[in-house]
């Protein structure tokens, strides 16, 4: 027993040691794997600090672990986290992954993950990381056979955060500490999806207004899904909103991509009205438990039909409250008698045909009953029936909710009767008789130490034979104390069909203490105004631009007035300011303050306010702006600080979007401004803001040592596709800083670094800018003029260094510029230039070409150099490259192509002109040469015909044909043969011609 014990125990550690070593013998090509589908497929950063395999966690499954896991997308999300968890790790069968042919994955959990989700303006969105390639890919394959088995037994999510940011949409949702359960083979085509889901906090905002403010939720549910079908069907479903309840049961069809078909049925299981309460916001809190509740609730109701674009389903919502009350503990009074009947629904399969029915709503609040009844018929065209009574002592509001920090005192009433239509396409609105008053009105803030006091308002709104044209509003009294300052106020807005106004406002307003009592959401409003206005005027006039018949006059005075918003956290701040109104214009005189940090005084004129303030038409305006020291920095974002779930700690520059409904010409005078880390001195000129554009107009400046003149145009119309197009003219610039501050000279000319001295341009360029404010290259155009005063090369640049080591030129790293003068071109993400000559000493490089402004290089370099100067070394290469010697040569001409890039630049032989030269040398000199020796042989035989035996000429016309022959042949040889026969020369041919047909001594004359 006891061996059989060992021999057990033998094996179980073996078994152990196994499962422990095997994950090492295939970690790096499961890793290299992993690391393979991720480049292949996302087009994203994404990174892990460990990597690690495991047998022992969910045996016999193989886990692979990422520690520190994230995902970064690229521009413009570059500064964003689309997910980041402290561990992410999938369980999954070993043969599968090693195979490759199909991966079953059994479970996946991720630890502590903030995920951001984000959408643009313009639509893009960072969650889009999938390459395009591979998609289409693993379309096409999903078409045939899918080679991708997903086989899910269970996934967990643990102390998540979830964040969605639509900008598109104007939604934002958080979702705070999400612990997550699932699980379901999605790889079937038909099976069950069950998952449980608690979120501590929950925050949902849409359109400006926020409908859940940390909310607690939860859900159990179980799905049944039917990818061939595209059902999906609910059972026994439970959701929980704080302590309220919602089941539903029921099933949710695509059939195609038009119809989405619902049958689905919703109740609450709780009947008690406690329940229902946790969902009034501000109840909810640590203390909910302890609140004295009573009365009984009943929810419930269905959806169920078509919907697609012409049709929706038919619906049912009903709540009915009764006899219920609550109260807070340690308050003495309580909210009694509630009691609530409401019911929503629609019998078509038109929207509009939907019906809102409070049969009854009543409660106490202490001793001040509020009661009312409203039945609405239709969305587009209303009928409208509603009776609101309601009479409230503030001061009781305090003794039913929790209001620490706050006192309110004054008796408020109201008493509203409407019946009739409401439809704006025909004018009509209902018989309207509604009372509103505030009797001795008192509110203090602990949050500011000055109450309102005196506060009475009187306001009433009539319409007695429903049409628009005869509904009037009337503030009959507004009158109010702060801080010992009075305000009062009264007017009258009558026809709704055509707006008439008769306002008056005068008083001093203290906006720090109104905003401490009515706090604003994501808004600061600070400062006060010292009004005295009357104003008078008809909406058609404003349309119609009559302004003279709209006699509005006044002053204002401004003091400390700061505005700081989600939109603007840099912030305005007005140190003081007075206006003048006429009807139409505001004059603006002796305004002083910062726009963010930088200092600002202007004075200008304000036309067409009233089309602007009343019917969103385009405000006017020409302003002279001076500013001693400005930062461009801090305007060129308006998200400043990263977003929750977001890496980093200051947001990229994002575009910003020119107003449209706003033209003002801005003269400015600057003394000083910082953009990024370059510093412009007295800037002028002039900036017009019109139609969603920015436009500059011979703005100067001083920068870089030299001075800048530039006009052009910065334009949001669309803003998916923001673009750009200005004049630039540079003067005595220095190079290297230059390149260092402006992107443009980075793309353009990116030998720039390594020049030292100074440069003169003139130039036009345009494109598209991405959402990162970078300009997009493949779009650039322009064209321009570029001189460089002096300037020399530093030891450092790569072109240089590879040049000398191509030619064995050592002379050419004193290469200096001067007055050097180029022509570019830029097209089709190219910057092109014609041929431009750079002279020093007594070299001349003569260049052209184009290079890409992502790096790559196309040149061709006409290099002239003095023979004399170029060394044994060059004279090597050259003869390498041409199989010719540069001996006899005064000068040296030959091309080289230059590829590659500026960091590894390629230098190749393109021929030299006087390589051919020297060949055409040679063949001349070889020529004279026979033709001499061929003269002074017939010198010697310059006798007369006549006078000569027949032999004798017989011999000499036989030796001239030889001759002949001879030289041709020898001519031959000397082409053939040119290097030797230029080294020997004279003396080869000449001792050539006579040791060979020297004539014997009989034929001699």
């Amino acid at each position: 027993m006891k061996k059989v014990l060992i021999i057990l125990l033998s094996i179980i550690t073996l078994f152990s040691v196994i499962l422990f070593a095997v994950p090492f013998f295939f970690k790096d090509t499961i890793q290299a794997k992993v690391n393979e589908e991720i480049q292949k497929k996302v087009k994203a950063k994404v990174y892990y600090n460990d990597f690690d395999l495991s047998f022992f966690k969910h045996f016999p499954a193989l886990t692979i672990s990422l520690k520190d896991f994230g995902v970064v997308g690229y521009s413009p999300f570059s500064s964003d986290t689309l997910i980041q968890a402290k561990e992410f790790s999938l369980a999954a069968d070993l043969k599968s992954i090693i195979s490759g042919d199909k991966v079953a994955i059994n479970s996946i959990a991720i630890d502590r993950p903030k995920i951001l989700i984000k959408v643009l303006p313009d639509g893009s969105a960072n969650y889009n990381i999938y390459k395009t390639d591979s998609l289409q890919v693993q379309q096409e394959e999903t078409k045939t056979k899918s080679n991708f088995n997903i086989g899910i037994d269970s996934w967990k999510l643990t102390d998540g955060q979830i964040t969605y940011d639509d900008r598109l949409k104007n939604t934002f949702v958080l979702l705070k500490n999400i612990s997550h359960e699932g699980s379901g083979n999605i790889g079937s085509e038909i099976y069950d999806l069950t998952t449980n889901t608690q979120i501590v906090k929950a925050s949902i905002s849409y359109g400006g207004t926020e409908y859940l403010h940390e909310k607690t939720l939860s859900a159990d549910m179980k799905i049944n899904i039917d990818q061939a079908k595209n059902k999906y069907t609910f059972t026994k479903n439970t959701w929980k909103i704080n302590d309220f309840t919602l089941n539903f049961d029921g099933s949710v069809a695509m059939p195609d991509t038009s119809n989405i078909v619902l049958d689905i049925t919703y109740d609450s299981p709780e009947n008690t009205f406690k329940n229902l309460l946790s969902l009034v916001p501000n109840i909810y809190t640590d203390k909910f438990k302890e609140v004295n509740a009573d009365g009984n609730m009943k929810f419930g109701g269905f959806v169920k039909g078509t919907m697609n674009a012409t049709s929706f389903p038919t619906y049912a919502f009903n709540l009915l409250v009764e006899n219920a009350m609550f109260q807070y503990p340690d308050l003495p009074t309580a909210v009694t008698g509630i009691n609530l009947d409401l019911k929503a629904s629609n019998t078509t399969n038109n929207l509009n045909n939907s019906v809102l029915d409070i049969k009854k709503f009543n409660l106490n609040l202490g001793k001040n009953p509020i009661t009312a009844r409203a039945l609405i018929e239709g969305l587009g065209k209303s009928k409208v029936d509603a009776d609101v009574v309601a009479k409230i002592d503030l001061q009781q509001i305090g003794q039913i909710f929790p209001m620490k920090g706050l006192t309110m005192r004054g008796l408020y009433s109201m008493d509203l009767k409407a019946k009739g239509t409401y439809d704006t396409l025909t004018k009509a609105f209902p018989q309207v008789n509604a009372v509103m008053s505030l009797v001795n009105g008192y509110i203090k803030s602990d949050k500011f130490p000055e109450p309102i006091q005196d506060l009475n308002v009187k306001a009433n709104l009539v319409n007695t034979n429903a049409a628009l044209a005869s509904t009037r509003l009337a503030i009959t009294e507004l009158k109010m104390v702060l801080d010992g300052e009075p305000f009062t106020a009264n007017g009258v807005i009558e026809n709704f069909e055509n707006y008439n106004w008769d306002i008056k406002a005068k008083g001093k307003i203290d906006l720090t203490k109104i905003t401490k009592i009515y706090p604003l959401t994501d808004m600061t409003l600070k400062g006060k105004i010292d009004a005295d206005i009357e104003t008078k005027g008809k909406m058609s006039d404003v349309k119609a631009k009559r302004y003279a018949n709209l006699p509005t006059s006044g002053k204002a005075t401004m003091q400390n007035f700061e505005f700081v918003s989600k939109e603007y956290p840099q912030g305005v701040k007005v140190t003081s300011a007075d206006m003048t109104f006429t009807p139409t214009a505001i004059k603006v005189t002796n305004a002083k303050g910062f726009l963010g940090t930088s200092d600002f005084v202007a004075d200008g004129t304000f036309t067409n306010y009233m089309d602007y303030a009343l019917n969103n038409g385009t405000v006017k305006g020409k302003m002279n702006v001076k500013s001693q020291k400005f930062n461009v920095n801090e305007w060129m974002t308006d998200s400043p600080k990263p977003a929750a779930g977001t890496a980093g700690t200051s947001a990229p520059l994002q575009v910003v979007e020119i107003p449209k409904n706003i033209e003002l010409v801005l003269d400015s005078d600057i003394g000083e401004a910082q953009y990024s880390l370059m510093k412009m001195q007295n800037i002028k000129g002039a900036l017009v803001v019109g139609n969603g554009a920015v436009k500059m107009q011979n703005v100067a400046f001083q920068s870089l040592g030299g001075k800048f003149t530039t006009s052009g145009t910065y334009n949001t119309s669309n803003l998916a596709h923001p673009l750009f197009d200005f004049a630039l003219n540079l003067e005595n610039v220095e190079i290297a800083q230059a390149y260092q501050h402006l992107n443009i000279v980075k793309y353009l000319m990116p030998v720039a670094q390594y020049l030292i001295g100074n440069v003169s341009s003139k130039m036009q360029i345009g494109g598209e800018l991405g959402q990162d404010m970078m300009p997009k290259l493949n779009t650039l155009s322009g064209d321009g003029l570029m001189k460089v005063l002096q300037a020399t090369i530093s030891e450092s640049n790569p072109l240089v260094q590879k040049l000398i080591e191509t030619t064995k030129i050592a002379n050419l790293k004193n290469t200096k510029l001067s007055n050097l003068l180029m022509q570019f071109e830029i097209k089709d993400g190219t910057f092109a230039v014609k041929p431009f000559d750079i002279k020093f000493d007594d070299y001349k490089i003569t260049a052209s070409g184009r290079h890409g402004l992502t790096g790559s290089m196309d040149y061709n370099l006409q290099m002239d150099v003095p023979s004399g100067k170029i060394g044994e070394a060059f004279g090597n290469v050259f003869q390498k490259w041409t199989g010719k010697s540069v001996q006899g040569a005064d000068r040296v001409k030959f091309d080289l192509q230059l590829s590659g890039n500026l960091k590894n630049p390629v230098f190749g032989f393109n021929g030299s002109s006087t390589a051919n030269s020297l060949k055409d040398v040679a063949k001349a000199t070889l020529q004279t040469q026979i033709n001499e020796q061929k003269d002074k042989l017939l010198e010697k035989l310059n006798v007369k015909k006549d006078g000569l035996p027949s032999q004798v000429i017989l011999d000499k016309d036989v030796m001239e044909a030889k001759a002949k022959a001879t030289a041709d042949s020898i001519k031959k040889l000397a082409t053939d043969r040119a290097k030797k026969l230029l080294e020997e020369q004279k003396k080869s041919v000449i001792n050539g011609l006579f040791n060979k047909f020297k004539p014997a001594k009989k034929d001699t004359v």
